[in-house]
């Protein structure tokens, strides 16, 4: 039962949802499912083969449902749930790709979700950054759409799903149409739509940089720069 609560755990813990959301769909006394997750067995090994199922896990094989999108939210100065799960759920190689709203495409977006898209085997997954309250002063680039927040060197075996790019080095975004990245977040996109979009990866080039630079409020000289300093 140890292995089982601390899988659950951590997929409740990257759905950002209370334990009281998952208890209520699952159709249990909350103190139930928050005594099974801090190890109590006050679950039976039925009800707990539901709630991972509710979880997207199948309870008997443990591996993650292949025929859906996952969502995790990334608290990224946090990141050891993401790094457990990864050695949970993920193979040896995985590949990653960051996306952003198009400027220049319909519903375009000042601010928006910052979201990376990650595959592993036949697992897809959204990972959408977790935001939170900071006064504009400070790091003003964290809270602009699009700006690199994380890398594949967070997870083991990870790499960008664009050529030539070092997975401890930023990579740039993907742009795709506002309501799109929406879609995303929710994981209400098909799979052929996520692979699609994962093959359209490429490295930098001038147009990146410039509509990095649009975004954040500086020049592409300032970007580039900062591109420089951040992959030395």
């Amino acid at each position: 039962m140890s292995q089982l609560n601390r899988l659950a755990r951590t997929l409740i813990n990257l759905s950002d949802r209370p334990i009281l959301y998952w208890a209520s769909v699952s159709g249990f006394h909350p103190s139930n499912v928050a005594g099974f997750l801090r190890g109590r067995e006050t679950l039976s090994r039925e009800n707990v083969a539901r709630l991972l199922s509710v979880l997207s896990l199948d309870p008997d094989t443990l591996k993650l449902d292949p025929s859906r999108i996952h969502v995790w939210v990334v608290a990224v100065h946090e990141p050891e749930t993401l790094k457990d799960a990864a050695e949970a759920y993920l193979e040896s190689e995985s590949w990653m790709t960051l996306v952003s709203p198009d400027p220049d495409g319909p519903g375009s977006l000042s601010q928006a979700p910052q979201v990376a898209l990650l595959r592993s085997g036949n697992l897809r997954i959204v990972l959408l950054r977790k935001l939170f309250p900071t006064k504009m002063s400070e790091t003003p680039l964290s809270q602009k759409a699009g700006t690199p927040w994380i890398r594949p060197s967070l997870i083991p075996g990870a790499r960008w799903k664009a050529k030539g790019i070092a997975s401890d080095e930023d990579a740039p975004p993907l742009l795709v149409p506002g309501p799109l990245l929406y879609d995303l977040v929710l994981g209400n996109v098909s799979i052929e739509h996520f692979d699609a979009l994962m093959d359209k990866s490429a490295p930098w080039n001038w147009k990146d940089v410039e509509a990095l630079a649009k975004k954040s409020g500086l020049t592409a000289r300032e970007v580039a720069e900062i591109i420089r300093e951040r992959s030395s």
